[in-house]
């Protein structure tokens, strides 16, 4: 063994030019092959595969719908695939509603942008590129859109904007239990009605509550650009379909755990019900109507992926769905709607402060989910989150922005 190695170190030493050549090139190959994966992994995987519209197309989208819903659910990841949540799969299953034919698009494999962290794929679903083209990624991304940064919405608009310039006249509504979206993602415009859902707005509803009208008045911050404006405004616990129940819900919660603790469940609370009075009672008014729902994320930092506190939230996240749209069945508002269910992330085990970011399955995979008159029925095709701006845009009869990478997934719509 001694002399194979004496032998060895002669070879090198009489072909020490060849050797370092050999040893550099084996290095570069080693890194390329690294590298290689690593973009396979956080960058190919999350190029859209989809279609973009044709002007035809796009025309005939054009008044399907008088609005559309969406349900943002923070860290929810593909969650809904593997628990029970009735209130989740009656909205987004396939349906004659009278003449109608609702059909429902479902995938659970949909896949988040990197890093997997709230701001920057709430920006990229409502933006359409990438987190390297809109500019928010990996350094405080969620407190800066919480103090009201911006992209480039010139270059990159959200399918909000998009929207809006089509359309001087249209109206949107955003409700969030996380102001990120509202003070950073979507644009700031006279036309679209923001709300912020806070602590204090569960106890002012309480207190202000009317038992005759069933409503209370004075709750819930109307965003401007000091974040402190209070306007008196209404929420109605008198819908049809869902007499009541905001009220008996709070109530028992504060009985139970008070104002400081656990008021994440009661905001988004709070968050559904406000937008179910803002659009059933004025069912015109809006053409998109989004909220924010966070308490799915929140359980995933206390709890982890699939453990019971986290699994009681996607539980309580499904009643909330089951209201709103037993509310807009009662209202005979179904037929003429658009449903979108989607989320940002996912979570990892076994839960912390920095339990998603990266890009295990489970922080990756997201749930996306259609349901009315022009969706295909069953499992699209490959979706990314950059996909959602062309979606949503295509859905109102919107042509998509030039800069946007996203597009529509195959599978998703009739008439392809």
């Amino acid at each position: 063994m001694k002399n194979f190695f004496a032998k060895l170190g002669e070879k090198i030493k009489a072909n020490k030019k060849k050797t370092i050549v050999i040893s550099v090139i084996s290095f570069v190959l080693i890194c390329a092959i690294i590298s290689i994966c690593c973009l396979s992994a956080f960058l190919f995987n999350r190029f859209s595969d989809g279609y973009i519209p044709t002007d035809a197309q796009v025309e005939a989208m054009k008044g399907q719908y008088k609005r559309v819903v969406i349900i943002g659910v923070d860290g929810v990841g593909d969650y809904f695939s593997k628990t029970y949540t009735p209130n989740f799969d009656k909205m987004f299953s396939d349906k004659k509603i009278g003449d109608t034919q609702i059909n429902a698009s479902v995938t659970y494999t949909g896949v988040s942008v990197y890093p997997t962290i709230s701001c920057e794929n709430w920006m990229s679903m409502f933006h359409g590129v990438r987190p390297v083209y809109h500019g928010f990624i990996f350094r405080s991304t969620n407190q800066r859109v919480e103090r009201g940064e911006h992209t480039d919405e010139e270059k990159y608009p959200s399918f909000v904007g998009r929207y809006l310039a089509e359309n001087p006249n249209g109206k949107v509504l955003s409700v969030c239990t996380w102001r990120g979206v509202n003070n950073g993602i979507i644009e700031d415009d006279e036309r679209i009605t923001k709300y912020n859902s806070y602590p204090d707005d569960i106890k002012q509803f309480l207190e202000n509550y009317n038992e005759d009208t069933r409503t209370s008045s004075n709750i819930m911050t109307v965003v401007d650009a000091s974040e402190e404006e209070k306007v008196a405004t209404t929420v109605s616990d008198n819908i049809a379909g869902i007499e009541g129940q905001l009220y008996e819900y709070l109530s028992d919660h504060v009985e139970q755990y008070g104002y400081s603790d656990e008021t994440i469940e009661m905001r988004d609370a709070m968050t559904m019900q406000r937008v179910i009075t803002e659009t059933v009672t004025n069912p015109d008014k809006y053409q998109i109507a989004y909220m924010h729902l966070d308490q799915v994320d929140h359980a995933g930092h206390s709890f982890g992926y699939g453990k019971p506190g986290y699994v009681n939230a996607v539980s309580r996240v499904d009643m909330l769905i089951g209201r709103l749209y037993d509310a807009y069945e009662a209202a005979g508002m179904l037929e003429d709607t658009l449903f979108v269910l989607c989320t940002d992330h996912g979570h990892r085990l076994p839960g912390g402060h920095k339990n998603h970011g990266k890009n295990t399955d489970l922080e990756v995979n997201v749930t996306f989910a259609l349901a009315g008159k022009t969706i295909k029925s069953g499992t699209p095709d490959k979706y990314v989150e950059t996909d959602m701006a062309a979606i949503i845009s295509y859905a109102l009869g919107v042509k998509a922005a030039e800069s946007w990478q996203g597009r529509v997934p195959y599978g998703m719509f009739l008439g392809e």
